[in-house]
């Protein structure tokens, strides 16, 4: 296994990029979840349920957050670029 000080850092860029952009995702596929709670479950079980979705979507932004403060604006990448097909 590789340490992160043998990491360049257009590779450290490049994996904090994919690791907000996944955290990206799981927020809005959450966030969705919520609304599909609200339009169709009946009140306790629902309460429960956002609850629960509440804390998850907390989590993730709280690690996008952390995450986010080590990206260099400098950098650009778009990530889904490079596995598009050309």
């Amino acid at each position: 296994m590789l340490s992160k000080a043998e990491m360049n850092e257009r590779d450290f860029q490049k994996l904090l990029q994919i690791a907000l952009t996944d955290l990206g995702l799981r927020q809005t596929m959450l966030e969705n979840e919520v609304s599909s709670v609200n339009e169709e479950m009946r009140s306790l079980e629902k309460d429960d349920k956002l609850d629960k979705l509440d804390m998850q979507i907390r989590a993730v932004r709280q690690d996008y957050e952390h995450y986010h403060q080590f990206v260099n604006s400098n950098f650009k990448l778009d990530v889904a670029d490079q596995y598009r097909e050309s």
